[in-house]
């Protein structure tokens, strides 16, 4: 509660009734909203309470406006996931589903506001460029830029808002599939487990363009995980060790689907993991004699030999495709050389 002397940091009004109870706005639950937020024309006096008329502000910025002066969609707030804008949620979690209502909203509470949104905007953006924010230390907030002009001016000369809010609807975090970021860490490994299962799947399935896409969002995912361990450390290499799997079973779809030179780029990745590995060895060889590499093959599938005595048999009938693709190519060679130099 605010001292009987100052204006209440945050004022509600109903505009249209909403439906239903309250909702639960529980952890990973969804709001869906639209919102327009708006700045007085003349800032209010010390403990003087805000206009009433629209007439009396200026909007600065709508998710029903498009790109670059609004996010021009639904925001999809979801609920406890630290949206930085903390009384905007607040204010969602008083309202019924279909409610529009009117926050009015002191300056302290609405400072994160610009910052906020200029990330949406920053979503929003079909060039998908990254903007620079500049900021002069000496200067402090005068050389501060998101890049959007009605933003920046209200970072440097900010004053109290008002915000219209509706609540279009909501949904519960068990009926809805929880976006990547969304995930915590235990989640997301456990997202790896199931994408390489599915990929195994498709693989055996011989839909190898699809298995391949699998493989590879558990290898983002993993990339993720791994930026939060140090390098080196036990979790750090129990995470990476994780990789090892998923680039062997990349490089197989690579190979069925002709693409070499993303295969052998794969292999390497394993080898990198376990120099080595059978798998890795063999199938970096078979990327490599077919993209006529024929001696760095030989090497692959001699260190197979050395380190796998197991796999001579295969190595051996390797080792006869790769001379067969010799005498080929040198064949090759001498029709090259004699269309080059033969006489006419």
């Amino acid at each position: 509660m605010s001292a009987s002397n100052e204006p209440p940091r945050v004022v509600k009004k109903i505009l249209a009734s909403g439906r239903g109870q309250l909702p639960a706005f529980e952890k990973d639950d969804k709001a869906i909203v639209d919102y327009e937020v708006f700045v007085p024309k003349v800032e209010p006096g010390p403990n003087q309470p805000m206009p009433e008329s629209l007439d009396d502000y200026r909007s600065v910025d709508s998710t029903r406006k498009a790109f670059p002066h609004g996010f021009g969609q639904p925001l999809e707030l979801v609920i406890g996931k630290q949206f930085n804008w903390t009384m905007f949620e607040t204010c969602v979690r008083t309202m019924l589903v279909n409610e529009i209502a009117q926050f009015d909203m002191q300056m302290r509470d609405a400072s994160p506001f610009p910052l906020t949104v200029a990330r949406l905007r920053d979503a929003a953006n079909p060039c998908k460029e990254k903007k620079h924010v500049h900021r002069c230390a000496a200067m402090g907030t005068a050389a501060y830029s998101t890049g959007y002009e009605e933003l920046d001016e209200y970072i440097q000369n900010p004053t109290p808002v008002r915000v219209i809010i509706n609540l279009k609807n909501y949904i519960s975090a068990n009926d809805y599939t929880a976006e990547r970021w969304q995930l915590n860490n235990e989640q997301r490994l456990e997202c790896v487990g199931s994408y390489r299962e599915e990929g195994n799947r498709l693989f055996k399935e011989k839909q190898y363009d699809a298995a391949k896409e699998k493989y590879r969002e558990a290898l983002t995912i993993l990339d993720t995980l791994i930026l939060n361990e140090k390098p080196g450390d036990p979790e750090w290499i129990e995470l990476d060790q994780k990789n090892l799997p998923l680039y062997l079973n990349l490089s197989q779809c690579y190979l069925n689907l002709g693409n070499y030179y993303e295969a052998i780029g794969a292999t390497e990745e394993a080898l990198k993991r376990d120099p080595t590995n059978e798998k890795g060895l063999f199938r970096k060889a078979k990327g490599l004699i077919a993209v006529w590499d024929l001696d760095t093959a030989e090497e692959c599938l001699q260190t197979l030999r050395s380190e796998h005595p197991s796999s001579e048999a295969v190595v051996a009938k390797e080792l006869e495709l790769l001379a067969a693709k010799r005498v080929e190519k040198l064949a090759s060679d001498k029709n090259v050389y004699k269309a080059m130099f033969g006489k006419k």
